[in-house]
């Protein structure tokens, strides 16, 4: 006993009290207070990974070209979807039932539910590594005509069931509401991701360093996974009970895994539809877009690293009218930091892509395109997550299914005629008819709607700061330094004051200065 105490740390100890003591009620204050902190956390972890991914992205696309970057990213796309399955929605049923079984402190539960995932998706992972590893052939000549791809795809499905295990444990953290856990884990991914493809570039390695690099920060991330389970849970692997509800696992988690399929579809539609109909080149250039564009959903991220585990208790608890109220700060919050994003990618898209290279700025229409989708999606607030989290799953896989028909139909029709602009409108129209339903749902079953009068304050503020960022085009050359150094600058100056001086509602108070000391003690 005393070999325990002595490793196990004092967070360990406190997360094994804290289930197992009387529950206490939470007030919307301190409710919000703790999706601002847990967000703050979340916001400065996402801050870092996008840096370090961005980095990572823009070494690739100099060092090996557009060609074979995009041999590169028809590998991601091909592994995330053999993830995506091989998951089969395993997370979000982890983040579901043991934030509700913590909830109601029944520890045996919480193991149960957290053993089966692991188990369930080890072998699952497994059988999927083992038929992507047979197909590269197939899926590298046949359907997308590069017989190099071939030897990308054997790599990365050596490392599929560790990213696929991975998720289980970072899911696990989310469900403790343990954010930094969670976080920690793709940081560290990604830092030594970008560290080991560095040393390969400069020992002479191209694509199959990156190749190398991918699979050897996975493993690595999997070893961290568990380490911060044991942390937060040591019950996972001592001998103690285990309540196991398999079925009821599975029957929520089966519809995720379906809704899973379909929005990872409707995210890599697009890129593997450009690799059919037309080169790698077309694949670089877009994935740099894509890549800049989802830069603005990073707060809507995360938020609902916190807010899913919260709402799932809450909604165990049926206790509708605090739901009611994080589903409206969330939303006005979502829109607060996603406006300035929104107007530096719409104004700014040359000198935006011209961090991949020069030859990477003929897609800036594309980020255009891709940015205003994103910035919709933002707009209509964390609906999905509310479906999901509250038992509606069901609905929420109609969605999915429904508008990957129509992602697959829009690009079979748009792509040979425009090219990379026609794959930006099919996700462009796909993922705001999605949005929109969504928040349609949300209203017709639960009556809620995340907006009121303070909702029109980010607005307005984005309205004044776009009027120089106009001026600033107007008369400058597009990709110019004058538009990096001075006009990206003045719009976000410009938004911020004129946002502050409509004045903060008093939750937004509550939720800047928590966010800004988790950021902080992130950063």
């Amino acid at each position: 006993m005393k070999k325990f105490r002595d490793n196990c740390s004092s967070d360990c100890l406190a997360s094994t009290l804290f289930i197992s003591t009387k529950p206490t009620e939470e007030t919307t204050d301190q409710l919000i207070k703790q999706v601002a902190k847990g967000g703050g956390i979340a916001f400065g972890g996402s801050v870092i990974g996008k840096v370090a991914a961005l980095g990572l992205n823009v070494l690739l696309g100099r060092v090996l070209g557009p060609g074979a970057y995009g041999l590169y990213v028809l590998g991601i796309s091909v592994i995330g979807i053999a993830q995506s399955i091989a998951s089969l929605g395993l997370n979000q049923g982890v983040v579901r039932f043991c934030s509700m079984y913590r909830g109601e402190r029944d520890n045996a539960r919480v193991k149960g539910t957290l053993l089966s995932a692991l188990g369930i998706s080890s072998v699952s992972s497994v059988l999927m590594a083992a038929i992507l590893f047979a197909l590269s052939d197939t899926i590298s000549e046949r359907f997308f005509n590069e017989p190099e791809l071939s030897s990308v795809l054997r790599v990365f499905a050596l490392v599929l069931p560790f990213y696929v295990l991975m998720g289980i444990t970072t899911s696990f953290a989310q469900s403790f509401r343990r954010i930094d856990y969670q976080q920690g884990v793709q940081i560290f991914r990604l830092l030594v991701n970008f560290a080991l493809v560095s040393l390969a570039f400069l020992l002479g390695f191209r694509l199959a360093g990156a190749v190398y690099g991918f699979l050897a920060s996975g493993v690595l991330s999997a070893g961290l996974g568990f380490y911060f389970l044991w942390r937060i849970f040591p019950e996972a692997i001592l001998n103690s009970q285990a309540t196991y509800r398999a079925a009821q696992l599975l029957r929520f988690s089966f519809p995720m895994f379906l809704i899973g399929i379909s929005y990872f579809l409707l995210s890599y539609t697009d890129r593997i539809m450009l690799g059919y109909f037309g080169q790698a080149n077309d694949v670089g250039v877009y994935n740099a877009a894509t890549i800049l564009s989802m830069n603005i959903v990073i707060f809507i991220a995360a938020i609902i690293s916190i807010f899913s585990p919260i709402l799932a208790d809450l909604h165990n608890k049926r206790k509708y009218n605090e739901i009611k109220s994080l589903y409206k700060v969330t939303t006005r919050w979502i829109i607060i930091t996603s406006s300035p994003l929104f107007l530096i990618l719409a104004l700014f898209p040359d000198t935006i892509m011209s961090i991949f290279g020069v030859e990477y700025q003929i897609g800036s229409r594309v980020l255009i395109i891709l940015a205003f989708a994103y910035f919709v999606g933002a707009a209509t607030g964390p609906g999905g997550v509310i479906l999901q989290m509250s038992g509606k799953q069901d609905i929420d896989l109609v969605n999915g299914t429904f508008l990957v028909i129509v992602n697959i139909a829009l690009n079979i029709w748009l792509i040979p005629v425009y090219g990379v602009i026609g794959a930006a409108l099919a996700t462009c129209i796909t993922l705001t008819l999605i949005h929109v339903a969504r928040f349609i749902e949300v209203y017709k079953i639960f009556k809620m709607i995340p907006y009121d009068f303070h909702i029109l304050k980010p607005l307005v503020a984005g309205i004044i700061a776009a009027v120089p960022g106009v001026l600033f085009n107007v008369f400058s050359n597009p990709g110019s330094l004058k538009l990096a150094y001075i006009g990206l600058p003045l719009v976000v100056f410009i938004y911020g004051i004129s946002l502050w001086g409509m004045g903060l509602h008093p939750q937004d108070k509550i939720i800047l200065l928590a966010i800004i000391r988790k950021f902080c003690h992130v950063i």
